[in-house]
């Protein structure tokens, strides 16, 4: 069997109503000292008993180093039952019939809970040297990743027959991949950018878009985007999944919600809060102002809120405080939308 460059998947349908995920610690769990990265399994399990839909993890070996998302997300679908595990997001570090692998193993593992969020990586110098480190060149990083997402669709729709591939960075020649995915056409594969580019090749491919967009008026006018693409791509009204990737500290007032932050992102980026605001959507406040706020995402078409919860000091006690706060306090509130 010979796959082209065009190759596609089967239909997948997006989720409908309202779902509410978390980001599970990455870099909080290799800065702080302590048995982090032995409890992710028990922090995946209190997600779930809390009542939240969907647990992520995002990648970044040396530039923001954390905890490997596909380890950790396989330690998650251990522990859990019930949530979907995405990947916020996996950027192009690894060959793509490994990644395909990789991909279609934890599906397996998980009975098919997984969804592949993809993304290309924040242009920075510390990206630019975790690329240079990895022996890839940064400026060739979209056109690989385009290339992958191809490879792991040809490699999982085959359902273990030879794929034959020919792009520009990559090149297969009778490749069989097992085991098999969970599901059929593989795990859905989200895409995080909101350039116009990628915007359209979100509306017209992948079965999800997750930016981070700073506000819910950018991120109407992108999934605006999308959907254009969709259909004039003539795919199904629900065949892409509008998601947000947002941090959301949630505190008895305003000061002390935004005092989290200020020091959650000096901690985890080195960087101020006006400067991380630039570039993600990030809120804090009452539960109340919290829930008001997303509540303009979803209005503007997100039906997977996916929150990052920042913390005072990044341990695992301040981890599970924010994690039971968001789930007693906000969650209900989000529910109600």
């Amino acid at each position: 069997m010979t796959s082209p460059k065009t190759a596609t998947t089967g239909p997948k349908t997006a989720t409908t109503g309202l779902k509410v995920g978390i980001v599970l610690p990455g870099r909080e769990s290799v800065i702080d000292d302590g048995p982090y990265p032995e409890n992710l399994a028990s922090i995946a399990a209190q997600a779930e008993d809390l009542g939240f839909d969907s647990l992520w993890a995002g990648e970044s070996p040396l530039a923001r180093s954390r905890m490997n998302p596909l380890l950790a997300l396989t330690a998650a679908a251990t522990a859990t039952e019930h949530l979907q595990l995405g990947t916020a997001v996996l950027m192009p570090l690894r060959a793509p019939v490994h990644l395909a692998h990789e991909l279609a193993c934890l599906d397996r593992i998980s009975g098919g809970r997984l969804i592949a969020g993809i993304g290309s990586g924040f242009a920075s110098p510390a990206t630019e040297k975790e690329f240079a480190n990895y022996g890839l060149d940064f400026t060739t990083r979209l056109a690989r990743m385009r290339e992958t997402v191809e490879i792991c669709q040809a490699l999982w729709s085959a359902r273990g027959e030879p794929v034959s591939y020919d792009g520009q960075h990559y090149h297969l020649k009778d490749a069989a991949l097992l085991p098999l995915p969970h599901q059929p056409q593989g795990p859905p594969l989200w895409i995080a950018h909101s350039g116009p580019k990628m915007l359209q090749r979100a509306g017209q491919h992948f079965d999800g878009w997750m930016p981070t967009s700073t506000t819910p008026e950018k991120y109407g006018e992108g999934w605006n985007q999308v959907t254009a693409a969709r259909s004039k791509a003539d795919r199904p009204d629900n065949a892409v999944t509008g998601a947000v990737y947002l941090s959301v500290a949630v505190n008895r007032s305003r000061k002390q919600a935004e005092d989290t932050l200020w020091s959650y992102f000096r901690a985890y980026y080195n960087l101020p809060l006006t400067t991380m605001r630039t570039t993600q959507g990030i809120f804090g406040g009452t539960p109340q102002e919290a829930a008001d706020w997303l509540g303009q995402y979803v209005k503007n078409g997100a039906r997977h809120l996916i929150l990052r919860l920042p913390t005072d000091d990044l341990t695992e006690a301040g981890y599970r405080t924010a994690l039971q706060r968001t789930a007693h306090e906000l969650l209900p509130l989000l529910r109600a939308l």
